[in-house]
């Protein structure tokens, strides 16, 4: 089990893709890792940009097809202190 006190940062991107590699490759090698996304906007400024684009829309469009490209995500990922080096040799990083 991976926890606060025995991880490590092994990957942080906004690229999916660079990030989608870095996990497959930890997955094919049997390496246990946890995956963390942040965004830019915190909870309170999503519901209100939704309520937002509702409002503007009257409903017919998601509002996430309104959002545009200032939604970046930031893809983490943890593996355990101990694999740190293994995985990093493994991922090429």
């Amino acid at each position: 089990m991976i926890t606060i006190f025995n991880r490590a940062v092994l990957f942080q991107d906004v690229n999916a893709e660079a990030t989608a590699n870095v996990w497959s490759t930890l997955k094919a090698n049997s390496i246990p890792y946890e995956m963390k996304t942040k965004t830019g906007q915190g909870p309170f400024q999503r519901q209100l940009q939704q309520n937002a684009n509702m409002r503007f829309t009257m409903g017919g469009t998601p509002a996430s097809a309104l959002d545009g490209p200032q939604r970046q995500y930031l893809y983490i990922i943890y593996v355990r202190k101990s694999d740190l080096e293994k995985a990093k040799k493994l991922c090429s990083l």
